[in-house]
């Protein structure tokens, strides 16, 4: 049982921002749509991996609770990165922002600083996690697995019954085993049980990742490609991975158990959550179900994730692989890049009107989003 990293990119210091920044996976599946309304207030996410460095200043104040299940590793600090790079892609809160930046954080460590565990271990964790009631009376609305293994194990599988028996979510990574045809599966543990919810991982043009696993039972993709996040040391750094799809997601779903929670008063089952990830979800391939990327990419944007480049002084443009052609070029005015709202609004699917300047009125423009 490993967790389920595919490559690393460049280590960094700093975000790539000064001011709070979201990176491109957090963008594209439209979590920003969801902020107003909620950021994961009322939810807790157990993150059943390497740990957490809860020392990080974006993570620092999520991290509830946690508890070690490796032997001679009593502590549930994060000794490998991969757990923490996990935990921010859900919940980081400074300055790089997760999918939701007030859900709460359990560093449930089930695999060791190389990375490796034990079936048992996870089941240890499972069991743990959906047992967990904090100070409050907090329970756990959601465990993410970023790991996985070639087979099944009983114990595992019946700690994952009981866990969404519970009301909880269950969010794996689909494997990284994948060629491509989605007539070879790959098959990968816990992700293959019809209770957890498996996701396979997209690049940040919406192209299925070449190393994503495939099989009847995927049922949606997210981002899990160059993705940045948290790392120890107060450090950051991209990986790929469908470890790094499916935080994604359950970002995603403390998102939705907090609105949810703030309307009705109550938390969603856990088949209500897959029914609506599966409504949600954008066809990538075929219309409908397809062993590669199961119902397609999940987003908060009912048309889907747009990773849109504009180039200075260029007519030309792309919205995920597409080039489409501008009216006028952007260019830069005082180190400021400037465009035309109406076509860049329009790209971005919102309504903009121009109303020029007139005899009793300034010129103003007016955007609809």
């Amino acid at each position: 049982m490993r967790r389920f990293g595919h490559g690393t990119g460049a280590v960094y210091n700093q975000t790539l921002s000064e001011k709070p920044w979201a990176p491109p996976g957090v963008s594209l599946i439209a979590a920003r749509k969801m902020w107003p309304v909620t950021k994961g207030e009322q939810v807790v996410v157990a993150v059943l991996d390497t740990g957490i460095d809860y020392t990080h200043p974006d993570l620092a104040g999520n991290v509830i609770d946690g508890k070690s299940m490796i032997a001679g590793e009593k502590d549930y600090l994060d000794e490998n990165g991969h757990g923490t790079h996990v935990a921010g892609t859900i919940a980081a809160n400074g300055k790089l922002l997760g999918v939701a930046p007030h859900a709460k954080l359990l560093a449930v460590k089930v695999l060791d600083k190389d990375g490796a565990g034990s079936y048992a271990s996870i089941s240890q964790g499972i069991a743990w996690a959906r047992k967990w009631q904090g100070p409050k009376g907090e329970k756990v609305n959601v465990i993410n697995m970023s790991l996985g293994g070639p087979v099944p194990d009983n114990s595992m599988h019946k700690e994952i019954v009981q866990a969404v028996q519970d009301g909880i979510s269950v969010v794996c990574a689909a494997g990284n085993s994948g060629d491509g045809d989605p007539n070879t599966p790959e098959l990968s543990f816990p992700a293959y049980y019809e209770e957890s919810l498996a996701v396979g991982a997209v690049d940040l043009q919406m192209g299925l990742a070449n190393f994503s696993n495939s099989n009847e039972h995927i049922d949606i993709v997210a981002p899990g490609v160059a993705t940045y996040s948290t790392y120890p040391d107060n450090r950051y750094v991209e990986l790929s991975g469908t470890s790094m799809a499916a935080p994604h997601i359950s970002g995603a779903l403390a998102l939705i158990y907090s609105r949810f929670f703030k309307r009705f008063g109550m938390y969603p089952t856990p088949e209500q959550i897959k029914n609506l990830l599966h409504y949600q979800a954008i066809d990538l391939e075929i219309e409908g179900f397809d062993n590669l990327s199961g119902y397609g990419l999940f987003s908060f944007n009912i048309d889907g994730g747009k990773s849109i480049q504009l180039f200075l002084n260029q007519k030309t443009y792309q919205v995920n692989t597409q080039e489409k052609i501008l009216t006028s070029a952007p260019f830069v005015n005082n180190d400021i890049p400037c465009g035309s709202v109406c076509e860049i609004s329009e790209i971005l699917a919102t309504d903009a009107l121009y109303v020029p300047a007139g005899q009793h009125q300034q010129g103003k423009i007016l955007i609809w989003s």
